[in-house]
């Protein structure tokens, strides 16, 4: 038997860490798509931690990447925060890269911010739930496609 040529040997690539190279696009993706939901509704890290049974810092930790969402956790937030599964994913381009623009809740200014909150903090459920319909139809009367600002409600 001949020695083994190194072209001949299959190495190996290195597994991604997260001590090397930080968290994984896609679990920042959907850490932010969870914050995005979160401030949406007006809620607090220890609010929706308090929902799902869990801590405030593992809220942290999923927002920021750090650490992954399971598939049961994941379904969890959904159900809380009122959105599908698949929500938590839209947006996301070929390979991990986010292709559409952040989430609204995380790029918009601290005006609109400051405006949702308003909304989300009338306490008469059908009052909310009107006013955001009323914005629903005035996005689509503006050329929005249906399906990019539904809430969720």
């Amino acid at each position: 038997m001949g020695a083994l040529r190194p072209s001949a040997i299959r190495t190996r690539s290195r597994q991604r860490t997260i001590m090397a190279d930080g968290p994984h696009p896609i679990d920042i993706h959907v850490g932010a798509r969870i914050r995005g939901q979160r401030v949406l509704r007006g809620l607090t890290q220890s609010d929706l931690a308090r929902l799902v049974g869990i801590s405030f810092q593992s809220v942290q930790k999923y927002e920021q990447g750090e650490n992954r969402v399971s598939a049961s956790r994941l379904y969890e937030f959904a159900q809380v925060l009122g959105v599908s599964p698949q929500h938590f994913f839209d947006g996301l381009g070929g390979h991990g890269s986010s292709a559409a623009p952040p989430d609204i809740a995380v790029a918009a200014d601290s005006e609109l911010r400051r405006r949702l909150l308003a909304v989300m903090a009338i306490e008469d459920e059908r009052l909310r739930h009107l006013i955001v319909e009323l914005l629903s139809v005035l996005s689509e009367l503006g050329g929005a496609k249906p399906a990019e600002h539904r809430l969720g409600y």
